[in-house]
Formats: C-alpha cells, structure tokens, sequence
C-alpha cells in the first residue's frame, strides 16, 4: 500500500475526482462527505495515483536542466544555457543571455516571427484564415483566438518540438470555425491532425513551460 500524503479541496460539487498535478495529489470532494469515505476512494484508485506519480517524476528529472536553468528548449532539444554575457547571442548550439530575464527578449527577436511565418503556411492546409496573428505572454496557455478571429501565440511556443507547436496553431486556427471544444470542433481539428489526440496528450509535458521566466 502506497503511503499516499494528498490535499482535500471541498466545494458545492457533487462527487468526487482525483487531481495529480506537479507531483501532488488533490481530491475534490463535495461539502460533507466523511473523511473515512475520501479516503477509501483514494485507496481503490492507488494504481492510477502511482502511475501518475511515476510519470510526473520522469517527465521532472527529463527537463531538471531546463528547470534550474542550466539549458533551455528550442523547437523541444535542449541548448546549453550561459548567463551573465554581455550581449544576447546564439552561437554553435550554444545560447548566451544576459540572465533568465532577457529570455522572453532573445526569443521576440530570434523565433516570434517564424510562428506568424508557420501561422499563415498552416492556414492554407486547414483553409482558415485569421484577421490578425500575434505573439504575447500568457500565463497559462498556448494560445487564444477571439470572435474577431484574432489569434495570439505564447512566445514560449517555440520551446515546443515542432509538431506541437503545429497542433497548438491548427487548434486556434479551428477555433475560427468553432469558438467551442463541441465535437463540431475536435472533427475540424483531425481533418488536419488525425492524431490530434496523442499530440494534446504529449502537450501537457511541456506545461511547466509556461511558469517559467517571468
């Protein structure tokens, strides 16, 4: 038996889940439900837990360079990462920043302008066109496309290996056609991406991305 540590989060829900993020595990449970009944429930799905575990720490001892800042990820490999240089710079593999925090300004010059580059060749394969492609900062997603069928990108998109940088896009770009996540959507979505699905998955490895320099 798993000598399992989790957080209870209560609310006006009505049943109860289970939640692994960043090597911790949250239950969610309504209001009322006995301490003795959360637990058991945690204990039928131990299996799930471990495997979750597991896959958290392999996916946090794969990317602990990048974490502690000893390398960063460019179009997902890993380069090495100097700090304190004079000037910005990329040479022989190699990235030279003048700290973490000029990150966001080497990317902006070096990478930004080929995701609207990769926008606009996607949009001829899916047959949707945005109004306007942007790069921002965001703090907790890839991208966004409005009513207006504007479209921003997360600069840390160009972290990502290719082919999901290609799947956040075609997903914005399908929201020009669906604003929602209907099953009308997902269908235009595998239209251009029919593994879509394993590509989403994959998508959430690279999560952690998006806390990092700020």
């Amino acid at each position: 038996m798993l000598d399992l540590v989790y957080r209870v989060e209560k609310s006006r829900r009505k049943t109860i889940s289970l939640l692994v993020r960043e090597g911790k595990v949250i239950v969610r449970a309504p209001y009322g439900m006995a301490d003795e009944t959360i637990d058991r429930f945690v204990r039928e799905h131990e299996k799930w837990i471990a495997s979750k575990l597991f896959a958290a720490e392999r996916i946090s001892s794969k990317f602990c360079a990048v974490k502690e800042g000893r390398s960063l990820l460019i179009d997902g490999i890993e380069h090495a990462l100097v700090l304190g240089a004079r000037r910005n710079r990329e040479e022989n593999g190699v990235v030279y920043l003048k700290n973490l925090k000029s990150m966001h300004g080497f990317f902006e010059k070096t990478r930004s302008f080929l995701l609207v580059e990769k926008t606009a060749l996607l949009s001829k394969s899916v047959g949707l066109f945005p109004n306007d492609v942007a790069v921002r900062d965001f703090k907790a997603r890839w991208g966004s496309c409005d009513a207006e069928h504007a479209i921003k990108l997360n600069w840390r998109l160009s972290m990502l290996p290719t082919d999901l940088q290609e799947y956040v896009i075609v997903h914005e770009l399908c929201h020009i056609a669906h604003l929602d996540h209907s099953p009308a959507f997902w269908r235009e979505v595998e239209k251009v991406l029919p593994d879509q699905a394993a590509r989403k998955k994959r998508l959430k490895e690279f999560s952690f991305l998006t806390l990092l320099y700020r």
